[in-house]
């Protein structure tokens, strides 16, 4: 049986996601621990924006860089 492996670019993502999903958990941990209480609508509203920021900040983290060119293959 041989093994597939994954594009790059299902490598990329899942990077991208798995670090915005470890930010959301730290940023709620802080939002936490400073104390901030919330009650209803309010609740769900800090939690849209950590998520926000989150991958915001994923997006920075994980940066895309362009495809290497493969030899033999010219821009005409």
């Amino acid at each position: 049986m041989v093994a597939k492996t994954l594009s790059l670019k299902m490598r990329r993502d899942w990077h991208y996601y798995a670090v915005a999903i470890g930010l959301i958990f730290i940023l709620n941990g802080v939002v936490g621990l400073l104390g901030f209480n919330t009650e209803g609508w309010r609740s769900y509203a800090v939690g849209l924006v950590t998520w926000v920021i989150c991958f915001w900040l994923a997006g920075f983290i994980i940066r895309r860089r362009p495809e290497p060119e493969e030899p033999g293959t010219a821009n005409e």
